[in-house]
């Protein structure tokens, strides 16, 4: 709680364990300006108190201070969460709802839009190219069964998926087999350019050791585009991040001491790599 709120309000010295200096919170840093909140909908109700009493008074302390500091601050919050329902259950406060709901503006989810998903796709295709990846395009075949997915990761998901494509994959043309097998959690191919795939029996290391050879082999005698660490440790954490989460079905707090994360880390890397959360009724 208190790294949250010292985040947004800043903390004095001492306020709490680890808290060495005194440091800026976001509303000092962005007086004057507007403040983008995203994820609103996962602050906790005792940082929902604080930034409504900031909406109210217009007034603010530090964690471990007790000077009230006027701020003049603009903000902006975002949700892919339904408020009202949050409320409904106790986790969102209603007044804090109607203080931010002045100019409301809804994003129609990826699902209900795939008209845009060819131009997404071009998009982020020309994203990895100016990154160093290779240039692709995908079948009509393909765009076809994207535009069929429900897209529980929202156009995050159709971007890591864009890029995965882009960092593995050798051949111009990404294939409908491919996006089928890509779609389908757990049926991943492992293999870009279409060979025999990995054997069961292989350890962890094996198995990346294994991939690599077939990867580096399908640029025929000249090198991957740079970034190839980065790509590769993107490619180990969807699957160890989705192992984890259908483990312990879908409980970020199991799943997040299973992995040795903090929570919020944990609901970082969720949201950066799209990964598909499915809750289960009953937890383990």
């Amino acid at each position: 709680r208190d790294l949250i709120e010292s985040e947004l309000f800043g903390h004095e010295k001492g306020a709490f364990t680890g808290a060495q200096n005194r440091s800026s919170g976001r509303f000092e840093q962005a007086e004057g300006g507007t403040l983008f909140l995203d994820e609103i909908g996962d602050m906790p109700m005792e940082a929902q108190t604080r930034l409504l009493r900031v909406l109210q008074q217009g007034e603010y302390t530090t964690v471990g201070g007790r000077t009230p500091i006027k701020t003049d601050v603009r903000i902006v919050a975002a949700t892919n969460k339904d408020l009202r329902t949050l409320i409904n259950q106790g986790l969102f406060r209603e007044d804090l709802f109607y203080r931010l709901n002045v100019v409301p503006l809804r994003l129609p989810a990826l699902r209900e839009r795939s008209e845009d998903i060819p131009d997404l796709v071009r998009h982020f295709f020309k994203q990895g190219a100016s990154e160093g990846l290779q240039t692709k395009r995908i079948s009509s075949g393909g765009i076809e069964l994207m535009k069929r997915y429900p897209w529980p990761g929202n156009v995050r998901e159709l971007e890591n998926l864009v890029r995965r494509l882009a960092a593995l994959y050798s051949q111009d043309e990404i294939s409908s087999e491919i996006i089928e097998s890509e779609l389908k959690t757990g049926e991943r191919p492992v293999v870009p350019d279409g060979g025999a795939l990995i054997p069961d029996d292989l350890s962890i290391g094996q198995a990346v050791e294994h991939f690599l050879q077939r990867y580096f082999a399908s640029f025929a005698g000249e090198l991957p585009p740079s970034g190839l660490y980065q790509r590769i440790l993107a490619e180990v954490e969807y699957p160890l991040v989705l192992a984890s989460m259908t483990a312990t079905r879908g409980n970020q707090i199991k799943a997040a001491e299973l992995l040795g994360l903090n929570r919020n880390t944990l609901r970082k890397k969720i949201r950066e790599l799209g990964v598909n959360v499915y809750k289960s009724s009953r937890q383990p």
